[in-house]
Order: structure tokens, then C-alpha cells, then sequence
């Protein structure tokens, strides 16, 4: 197989996959802002403090601790297929 073409399908693979990443912190993005407006805190607050004064059940304030996590693990998924991505393309 030539060389251009095994990195030509690397970079389409990468980029599909950049794609998928870019869509999936958006999608996590609209969940934090949900349970933003829901309960009228920021997101860093219910991270950060454990015993966050909130009247909703536990389940909720896991649900949203791990949206954000999910959200960090995108992140820096991205980060990782774009550096791949530059790499690549040098």
C-alpha cells in the first residue's frame, strides 16, 4: 500500500473521529447546562463541594458529576486526536 494513501486514510480516520469527539462535548455541554438551569448553580460549584445544599436527590447530583466527567474525558479525548491529527500532517 502506498504511504500517501495509508496516511491519507489515518487523517480521514482521525478526522471522523475529531467529529465524533466535537459532538459529544456539545451533547455533554447541553446535559451540564440542563441541570445548570434546573438547579440554579454552575457546574464547578456541584463538582467542587460535596455537600452542596441542593434539594434534589442524590442520583441527580451523581448524574451531573458524571456529565462533567464525561465531559473532561471528551475533551481530552479531542486533544489527543488533534495532536494525532497535526502529527500526521507534518
Amino acid at each position: 500500500m502506498n504511504n500517501d494513501l495509508q496516511t491519507d486514510e489515518y487523517g480521514i480516520s482521525i478526522s471522523r473521529e475529531i467529529t465524533v469527539c466535537r459532538n459529544m462535548i456539545e451533547r455533554q455541554r447541553k446535559h451540564l447546562i440542563r441541570f445548570e438551569k434546573q438547579y440554579g448553580f454552575f457546574t464547578e460549584e456541584v463538582v467542587k463541594k460535596e455537600s452542596l445544599k441542593i434539594e434534589t436527590k442524590t442520583r441527580d447530583i451523581d448524574q451531573w458529576r458524571n456529565e462533567y466527567e464525561g465531559l473532561l474525558a471528551w475533551q481530552q479525548r479531542l486533544r489527543e486526536y488533534e495532536e494525532a491529527y497535526k502529527a500526521l500532517r507534518r
